[in-house]
């Protein structure tokens, strides 16, 4: 393991937040991932993983948290005054191999908190779409891929399950499915994880693996789609895994079409960490979770106002069409897993060039918007009482010093006309 950092007065958010939450070392310090060792760096990799499902692990209750449980009165009422929420969203971060490549983009996401308020565009946490640690989510990798790498993050992190960390091996004894995500990120009150070492951030209180998120401008339901790689769909029911996580969704979807029919007009947000569409090389599309969304999105009578997924590691956009809505699936796998994966490439042999429009499973106009299978990043998500806007910020783990972060992709959408525009 890397060394202990030293221990000094931590911060936290611009103001403070609650229930002893700690969220960042006391001031930004070099990276330095020297001292991990060859076996640290290549994580459980030798480990062959079992290609089974596994059972959902048992959420709190209730199976919603609010922001204000972790962020201050005072952080609360600036948000809502500045008139949107700002927060930062991408998947597939855990630095094996190559940790340099999570390393440059957790340092540019720490960079867009410095000297900022809610006002100037703070984002207030970081969502996190999934395979936080590579290979199979053990605890004792916890350091070196996710509190080493967001020591200088000053904010929240909330996070869904990927499959990598549902993962378990009969190889290694005593593993248990999700035991390390649960353990960081699950816990009942706010407390100081060992594996932390010399790191103050705190563990996170989320109700469980599936859960809902509310927020002022926005409410996020996120899913843990299961252990499933590559050419196998993700799964969020059915007869391995059970339907309590679908009965979940539906509930939560129910309430937020009843808060809809009282004026709250927030925008609804689904995460989940396998893609019902992408193009990757490595992966499939999760049909059978796209299927699962609309079946209980027609009971609740109501449709999120945008998808976010991982699992695929690239950047990928597409508007799907839904009657009069449309609905922008985005892909964001691209956070610092060291092999980005490519998009498939055309019959003719050549890569595609968006927009491409295709249908859907259902017979709805899907339209690849964007795709960019070249460079590592993250999103910045900015919501308001009227709309949704996106970017993908790229970064350049080969600069020296402060990172180069460019613009990728952009897109705004209305979240009273629900129709997507771009720059």
């Amino acid at each position: 393991m890397a060394s202990k950092k030293s221990a000094s007065k931590p911060r936290s958010s611009t103001a403070g937040a609650t229930g002893g939450f700690v969220f960042a070392d006391p001031k930004p310090t070099p990276d330095d991932y020297s001292g991990f060792t060859k076996t640290d760096v290549m994580a459980d990799s030798n480990a062959k993983a079992a290609q089974t499902l596994e059972s959902f692990p048992t959420s709190r209750q209730p199976q919603a948290m609010n922001l204000n449980q972790v962020l201050s009165a005072s952080d609360i009422q600036q948000i809502a005054t500045s008139g949107s929420i700002v927060f930062h969203c991408v998947g597939d971060t855990g630095g094996v191999k190559e940790p340099s490549k999570q390393f440059a983009v957790a340092d540019t996401m720490s960079s867009d908190l410095d000297g900022k308020t809610y006002q100037t565009g703070r984002p207030a946490f970081f969502y996190h779409l999934g395979d936080v640690v590579y290979y199979l989510g053990q605890e004792r990798y916890y350091y070196d891929q996710f509190y080493d790498p967001y020591r200088d993050y000053a904010g929240p992190i909330f996070a869904i399950p990927g499959n990598h960390d549902g993962m378990i091996s009969p190889s290694i004894k005593g593993m248990k499915s999700l035991g390390g995500f649960l353990d960081n990120f699950c816990t009942t009150k706010s407390t100081h994880n060992a594996e932390a070492q010399g790191i103050f951030r705190t563990t996170m209180t989320q109700p469980g693996v599936y859960f809902t998120l509310d927020a002022p401008f926005v409410k996020i339901i996120g899913l843990y789609s299961n252990t499933s790689e590559g050419a196998t769909q993700g799964v969020i029911s059915g007869k391995v895994v059970g339907n309590a996580q679908l009965t979940f969704l539906q509930q939560q979807l129910k309430t937020a079409a009843q808060q809809r029919q009282s004026g709250d007009k927030r925008a609804l947000i689904i995460a989940v960490h396998h893609p019902p569409f992408t193009g990757s090389e490595d992966h499939v599309p999760s049909s059978n979770v796209l299927d699962d969304l609309d079946s209980v999105c027609k009971i609740a009578d109501i449709m999120p106002d945008i998808v976010f997924s991982g699992h695929a590691h690239l950047y990928e956009r597409y508007t799907r069409y839904v009657g009069s809505n449309q609905i922008p699936f985005v892909v964001a796998g691209m956070g610092g897993y060291f092999n980005l994966s490519g998009f498939k490439k055309t019959a003719s042999g050549s890569n595609p060039k968006p927009p491409v429009t295709t249908k859907d499973p259902q017979g709805n106009k899907l339209v690849l918007e964007q795709y960019n299978d070249q460079d590592f990043g993250y999103l910045v998500i900015s919501v308001s009482a009227a709309t949704l806007k996106c970017r993908f910020v790229t970064v350049d783990p080969s600069a020296k010093g402060s990172q180069v972060a460019g613009k990728g992709d952009s897109f705004t959408l209305d979240l009273v006309k629900h129709t997507v525009t771009t720059p």
